[in-house]
């Protein structure tokens, strides 16, 4: 069911953004995600802990757009 999978795909979008909000707050202080959330340094390096929960966010974010798509 596509009501289901919407469901889920939100719950990891949540829980993926909540990381990498951490981690950049972590790094960067309080006030840095929406300084940092469309830069390089929001991104981070390769290998790093901001760069692995920059990337499972992006491809959280496209699950979550294509299972919307899919409901529509």
């Amino acid at each position: 069911m596509h009501a289901n999978r919407l469901i889920e795909t939100e719950a990891v979008l949540a829980r993926t953004d909540r990381d990498w909000r951490s981690e950049v707050i972590r790094l960067y202080g309080p006030n840095s995600v929406l300084r940092f959330a469309y830069t390089w340094e929001g991104r981070g390096e390769d290998g790093t802990p901001v760069r692995r929960t920059y990337d499972a966010r992006q491809h959280a974010i496209a699950s979550w757009r294509q299972e919307r798509r899919t409901a529509s």
